[in-house]
């Protein structure tokens, strides 16, 4: 077998499998697969490893290889933004802007990323792993969940690509989110590949990989199997409806606010009508601020006005994406809160994390002047600010009423928000979007399977709804329970149960990357202690 392995070049290996690992990420059907698609890296670097030192200038270009193919598949979609003229550019700068963000995205993970092999090749001089080779494929899993964690950080990491994605579509074999977060499923997802890779490729401990490697498949579905039937919100039930009301991006930045209102008031009372006692509209349904007027049916009022005389008309709650400005006068993203009764709040919470060049224009002086035509990207043309926190607020106006918490489209790819959010009382989830962006590209399902992967760790109903989709109620369990297609005009209907049953990473938080953090780094610490302790002894 090793024979077998080492006739194919070791580069093309780690090519082969993080093309393989995007596959079942944007595909989350083929999840399964996410389970040996790391094989292939495996046996290359446990065959580096056989044949002697691993150097770490070709321990980088290895990860860099292997991040640039996982992440120019997961990043695919951009290409789906061609022609941007509603950006107001022609076909050439289209193209150049797409490959620019494209390859430029990917670039720019990878570059950080690549440095995980680096830690890999210094892990491999030490003498706990010389001692304990089995150690390396629990030094690959966490290395790589924490490089998913860091990506979290600024705004030059997208966590767009987590191997946890690839699980969305097989409800139990996520369900251990609920312990420790999506790292966790990322790890047990590679740690499976690379315990397989270490079986093929060596004799020592084979059996012992390999039982390890099948253990942790059917203990985390076996795990899963009883955690999904295990019910967990006890709350009361409450009818929610997400309104897509079908308009593209290119083409609502044309309407005027009267055209989109009107249809979405159509849609509100409908799903009045057929039972909502709460209903969400898109993010950035509207571009205009709850307080600029408008005429509609003859009539000179608000927009605030006009959803708060609709909300009391419908006998509904009704939640509306819309730019609201901030005491300084910055521009927000924000969603506003209209009551049955008359009660409203403006602004009831405004967008955490906004998208780089999409919303805002990060480093600004600095990148504008190397790239001028970034600056023109941003189609609202001035930068929305962050909000003022995570605030959560009521579904119905009387006391005591479930607590919603929001995702603003970008904020539910961060785990933080969601974690946030139920720290602060949240029985349930919405996440207001617009997607439309992406037309009918693969990125509606990765960024929908971000919002699968936050119900399961807080264990919330996540009411999803995106101006052309994907809009849909997702239970806690990550189960589908209603979904509309893309590009119909609708609502989705549905029970929504609110809980205030708070799972364990709900407490924990990313504990378990902490943990992976302090494994790979002991080795590290350790091997300098004894250098230091070796050094002094030669010198007295």
């Amino acid at each position: 077998m090793k024979d077998f392995f080492g006739r194919i070049p070791k580069r093309l290996l780690i090519a082969v499998s993080g093309l393989l690992l995007g596959l079942t990420v944007i595909y989350a059907r083929l999840g399964i697969l996410a389970y040996i698609a790391l094989i292939p890296l495996g046996i290359a670097l446990f065959g580096k490893l056989n044949s002697g030192e691993y150097k770490k200038r070709t321990a980088y270009l290895d990860g860099f290889i292997f991040y640039m193919c996982l992440d120019l598949v997961c990043f695919h979609w951009f290409v789906y933004f061609y022609p941007l003229e509603f950006a107001g550019f022609n076909d050439a700068e289209s193209v150049w802007i797409i490959v620019l963000a494209w390859v430029g995205l990917s670039l720019l993970q990878s570059v950080f990323s690549a440095f995980v092999f680096v830690f890999l090749a210094a892990l491999s001089k030490t003498q706990i792993y010389k001692r304990n080779p089995i150690l390396m494929p629990f030094f690959v899993s966490a290395l790589l969940c924490v490089n998913e964690w860091t990506q979290t950080f600024t705004w030059a990491g997208v966590p767009w690509s987590r191997i946890a994605i690839s699980q969305t579509e097989m409800p139990i074999f996520m369900q251990s989110a609920s312990l420790f977060g999506s790292y966790f499923v990322s790890f047990i997802v590679v740690l499976v590949g690379m315990l397989l890779a270490y079986a093929l490729m060596n004799t020592d401990k084979r059996r012992f990989a390999a039982i390890c490697a099948l253990g942790l498949f059917l203990g985390n579905a076996l795990f899963g199997t009883v955690a999904y039937f295990v019910p967990l919100s006890d709350g009361d039930e409450i009818v929610f409806a997400a309104v897509q009301g079908n308009f593209p991006s290119q083409t609502n930045y044309g309407a005027t606010a009267v055209e989109t209102y009107e249809r979405y008031e159509k849609l509100t009372r409908e799903a009045a009508e057929a039972g909502a006692d709460v209903i969400i509209w898109p993010e950035g349904t509207f571009r205009i601020d709850p307080n600029s007027n408008f005429i509609y049916d003859g009539k000179l009022l608000t927009l605030g006005e006009r959803v708060s005389s609709l909300a009391q008309e419908s006998g509904a709650t009704v939640v509306i994406g819309s730019y609201t400005f901030s005491k300084e006068n910055k521009l927000l993203n924000s969603m506003s809160v209209y009551y049955e009764n008359g009660e409203r709040i403006d602004g009831a919470y405004s967008k955490m994390k906004r998208v780089p060049f999409g919303e805002y224009v990060p480093m600004r002086d600095l990148i504008t002047t190397l790239l001028p035509i970034l600056d023109e990207i941003n189609v609202l043309g001035t930068d929305v600010h962050r909000g003022d926190g995570y605030k959560t607020y009521p579904a119905f106006a009387e006391e005591g009423a479930a607590q919603i918490g929001t995702l603003i489209c970008f904020d539910s790819i961060y785990e933080e928000t969601a974690l946030s959010m139920v720290r602060e009382g949240a029985e349930l989830l919405i996440v207001p979007s617009n997607d439309s962006w992406f037309y009918d590209s693969r990125a509606l399902n990765m960024h929908h399977s971000q919002n699968i992967l936050r119900a399961v760790e807080t264990g919330r109903y996540t009411v999803n709804c995106g101006n052309t989709g994907l809009t849909s109620i997702v239970t806690d369990k990550g189960d589908i329970a209603v979904q509309i297609a893309i590009f119909e005009e609708g609502f989705a209907l549905g029970e929504v149960r609110a809980s205030d049953h708070r799972t364990l990473y709900s407490y924990v938080g990313n504990l378990f990357v902490y943990i992976c953090i302090a494994f790979v780094i002991t080795p590290l610490i350790y091997e300098a202690a004894v250098k230091i302790k070796t050094k002094k002894s030669i010198d007295l």
